[in-house]
Order: structure tokens, then sequence, then C-alpha cells
């Protein structure tokens, strides 16, 4: 009786780990993929809270997945944790070298910070792949720090490259408008700026350029319309705000926009 008490013992137990076994998500192929597509969701939302707690499910799962890693960046990039960010996107990009979405983010927080040496060698990474969807935004950034370095031919490079990668995206136009007005070709820089608006038609930035623009070549009226439009959509307090306040006072603008 003993002996058959032991054996129903050893039964159970064994029934027990392999339940646990089947329970495990990690068994599931297809789990990393659904609880990725959620954590992705989550971050959309803002939820970061629930969008951690999912990818680290993940990475329990796939502890070499890249795609893990560059999802945990941007969440603790959104938390404000930048190291942890940085981390993470470089241990995607261990795992994934040619990881170009993770290179792009990495020179997003270098931008931010005003490290363009460290900005540029991510962008120029994340834009030499071809196959890269958002190559045209690392070649915009590029562009930009060129044109703030006054490196007026390599910025025209990168924005042109930019612009042919995505004909749409109106602040590559917004910033190779300021780049044909430091080359002193108005005429050019307009028609960038107006393209700008074309393509966002609530693009502060390139209302206020246009304006100041218009206002060195005294065309007046044109530039206070600009300018009341800058200020009608610039976020509070912002240099386009500011500016575009400035502008019309000393330009005796109505405030109003037409």
């Amino acid at each position: 009786m003993h002996r058959f008490w032991i054996l129903i013992m050893v039964s159970g137990f064994l029934m027990s780990c392999g339940t646990t076994k089947e329970k495990d998500p990690c068994k599931n192929p297809e789990y990393a993929k659904i609880m990725k597509d959620k954590c992705r969701a989550e971050i959309l939302n803002n939820d970061l809270y629930g969008a951690l707690n999912d990818i680290l499910e993940v990475k329990r799962c796939t502890p070499k997945d890249p795609e893990v890693y560059y999802y945990l960046g941007q969440i603790y990039w959104q938390r404000k944790e930048r190291d942890k960010a940085k981390e993470n996107f470089q241990i995607a990009i261990k795992y994934n070298p040619k990881y170009s979405e993770a290179y792009l983010s990495i020179g997003d927080m270098f931008l931010e910070e005003g490290d363009y040496t460290s900005a540029l060698e991510n962008y120029k990474k994340a834009g030499s792949d071809d196959l890269f969807r958002k190559a045209y935004l690392a070649w915009n950034n590029i562009g930009w720090i060129y044109l703030m370095e006054d490196k007026l031919t390599d910025a025209e490079q990168a924005l042109t490259r930019s612009i042919a990668l995505d004909p749409n995206f109106c602040i590559s136009h917004c910033n190779l408008g300021e780049l044909r007005s430091k080359q002193k070709r108005t005429d050019e820089a307009i028609k960038e700026y107006q393209k700008a608006i074309e393509l966002c038609p609530q693009f502060a930035r390139a209302h206020r350029l246009l304006g100041l623009e218009y206002s060195r070549n005294l065309k007046t009226k044109e530039a206070c319309r600009e300018l009341n439009l800058a200020l009608k959509y610039a976020v509070a307090e912002s240099e386009d705000a500011r500016t575009a306040g400035q502008y019309l006072k000393l330009l005796n603008c109505p405030n109003k926009t037409e």
C-alpha cells in the first residue's frame, strides 16, 4: 500500500511538470510576435508600464532578440531614463549590427544632447541602408546638423538625398529653404518654404522663415501674413512664437491672419 501511494505521488509530480511546461508561453512560436505587437501599441498609447512588463516577458523567452532591446530603448527613452535607453539601443545593435532604426534613435538622443559628432556617426549608419524606410529622416537630420555648422555643400547633398527618398517630407523642404537663404538664393528659398507649407499647412517654423525671407526682401504685406500664421500655429514661448511676435511689432503688422 505504501509503495502504491509513492507511485501515485511520483506520477502526479511528473504530470504537474508536464502541465507547467505546456503552459510556458515561450513554447508558443507566435508568443513573441503577439507580445511585441501589444508592446508597440502600448508605447503608442503611452502605456509605458504595460509596455515594459510585456517586452520583459518577451526578453525572457528570446534574450538575444534585437527588437526586444530596441523596444526597451524606446520605453526607457520616453521614461527619461536616458542611460538605460542608450544601453538597450546598443545591445540591439550588438545583436544586429545593421539595425538602422536603432542607429536613428541613438542619433536622435545625441542630437538632443547637442553632441553633433556622435549624432552624425549614427545617422550616417542609419542612412546608409537603402532599404531602411526612414532613411530620409537620417539624411534630413544630417543635413540640418551640417546647416547649423555652416557646411553648406554637405548640407545640400544630405537634404537633397532626403527629399529624393521622400518628396513629401515637409521638414526637409524647410531646411533646404533655410540653406538656400544662406546661399542668397532667395527665389529658391521661398519656393522651398512654400512647398513645406503646402505639405504641412500648420508648420510654424516654415511660416516664420518664409516671413523673415519676405521681410528681408521688403515684401512687408507677405511677411506680415506669414508671421501672423507662424504666431498662430507656434507653441507658446517657442522660438517661432518669440521671433514672429518680435518681427510683427518691428514691421507694424496688423495682429491677424489672412
